[in-house]
């Protein structure tokens, strides 16, 4: 892929923005502009980048710029002008991390600030100072084979996070400033359609840079949570995200836009052959702080239906369901749409409304039913468990990974549904990687005695660490 444009890097002076930067001169950018608060690193890098450069004509311009002050982001981009003529890409990567993780009775407001004025502030003025030049340029077709991909005058990437879309315990600051970022990416994605600018938001997960280094030293704990939430076993490497930065720079990319691109790089794995697994996942604990539903995720509503005395139908009851639990250490919360404890229903007098409301059933009811729905936390792994049912599970929301006792395994995405016939098995919340919540309803229906064909062998249910989470029940 070549970029033989002029592109300016905020934060080229190390990590994310440093590979990016360098990327453009490996990929025949005629210029670039490397932009960092820390000057003799960024003129560092830049004398770096006259090795990888393939462009004959390669021109280079560290500059130190505080991002946070509009002086100084007006000016560079105004000195990009002057020496490169224009913009054609630009990636603003200028951030911070976190590195006092805080729960937020106990948050500081001057850290708090702090990120507010570098991951929001300075973006927001980096973008705008872009989009006025960028605006004042003039348009080049995007393909000159297929004059229907229409014209640019340039594209925008703004670094977010998988911190855009959900949370993460004791790093408010960090979350809000992410959320902001998205926001404010897709406003001046709009904003600049009509101009011919693309805008686009990057949202990697975890990428081995210096900033999740010092994430770490701080919160060690988070290591083992990047463990579990990554399908592919590592973290993504700084030229991976680079390559998706520059394919949203490019005329690749021109029909990108308003768009967020969420991205983890990395890819779900096949399951391997595994012993029976006892305990609960240990992803996105602490994830589920208020209940149902799990941030990220919209409150449902139960419409329950019924016969008046006129023979018609009438809503009778409006709400958000039964018997909310969160499950596990806070990883789930599940609430059960609606149960019944007999086959035919008896639906005369209300009395499956009255069982419904009044008694929360363990996992399933003899000769019953049970409807229910479950908010997984990111990355969130079911331990491996057996119920003498015919399970029904329908992803509502996300991406699942349903993976059999023999090894064998599915991709299941939203409106996918499984019939799990007294099968054990476990589910794995894969959305976007693991870096997401997602939603399952399940409709679990009694069954007869199930034997193992050949032997006969009586197959008895278990569920493991489960068990805690349905004893006790009614039934």
């Amino acid at each position: 892929m070549s970029l033989p444009g002029y592109a300016l890097v905020t934060g080229a002076g190390s990590g994310l923005g440093r590979g990016i930067a360098l990327a453009f001169a490996a990929s025949g950018s005629a210029g670039v502009v490397f932009a960092d608060l820390n000057g003799p690193a960024v003129t560092q890098v830049a004398e770096e980048s006259r090795k990888v450069a393939t462009n004959p004509k390669y021109q280079v311009l560290p500059l130190k710029v505080d991002v946070v002050s509009e002086e100084e982001v007006d000016s560079m981009v105004e000195a990009a002008v002057r020496n490169f003529g224009k913009i054609d890409y630009a990636v603003n990567c200028a951030g911070i991390g976190v590195r006092v993780p805080a729960a937020i009775a106990d948050a500081s407001v001057t850290e708090f600030q702090r990120f507010l004025d570098v991951n929001v502030f300075g973006i927001f003025l980096c973008t705008r100072a872009l989009s006025r030049a960028m605006k004042a340029q003039p348009l080049r077709p995007v393909s000159e084979s297929n004059p229907a991909r229409g014209s640019t005058r340039g594209a925008i990437v703004n670094m977010g996070s998988c911190a855009s879309f959900v949370a993460t315990p004791h790093v408010a600051q960090y979350t809000t400033s992410k959320h902001a970022v998205l926001g404010l990416t897709r406003n001046a994605a709009l904003d600049n359609t009509s101009h011919s600018i693309r805008v686009n938001c990057l949202c990697p997960s975890w990428v081995d840079t210096p900033m999740v280094s010092e994430a770490v030293a701080g919160n060690p704990s988070l290591q083992t949570l990047m463990d579990n939430a990554v399908p592919m076993g590592r973290i993504a490497q700084v030229d991976e995200i680079a390559d998706i930065a520059l394919f949203l720079c490019s005329d690749r990319a021109s029909y990108v836009l308003p768009l967020s691109v969420s991205l983890l790089a990395d890819s779900t794995r096949t399951a391997p052959k595994y012993k029976p697994v006892t305990t609960m996942a240990e992803g996105a604990k602490g994830f589920i702080t208020d209940g149902f539903p799990a941030p990220g995720l919209r409150k449902t509503q139960r419409l329950i239906t019924g016969l008046a005395e006129d023979g018609k139908g009438h809503f009778l009851v409006t709400d958000h369901g039964d018997h909310h639990r969160v499950m596990g250490e806070q990883q789930a919360v599940a609430i059960i749409p609606y149960s019944t404890k007999e086959n035919p229903v008896e639906l005369n007098g209300e009395v499956d409304v009255k069982f419904a409301m009044e008694n929360e059933p363990g996992l399933h009811i003899i000769n019953g039913t049970v409807l229910r729905l479950i908010d997984f936390g990111p990355g969130l792994e079911s331990p491996l468990h057996r119920a003498m049912s015919i399970d029904y599970g329908i992803v509502l929301e996300g991406e699942f990974e349903l993976i059999l006792d023999s090894g064998e395994s599915r991709i299941m995405r939203r409106g996918d549904i499984s019939v799990q016939r007294a099968t054990a098995h476990r589910w794995k919340n894969i959305t976007a990687g693991g870096t997401e919540p997602g939603r399952m309803l399940y409709a679990l229906l009694d069954c007869k005695d199930v034997f193992v064909p050949g032997s006969g062998e009586k197959v008895e249910g278990f569920l493991g660490e489960l068990e805690k989470e349905y004893e006790g029940r009614s039934a």
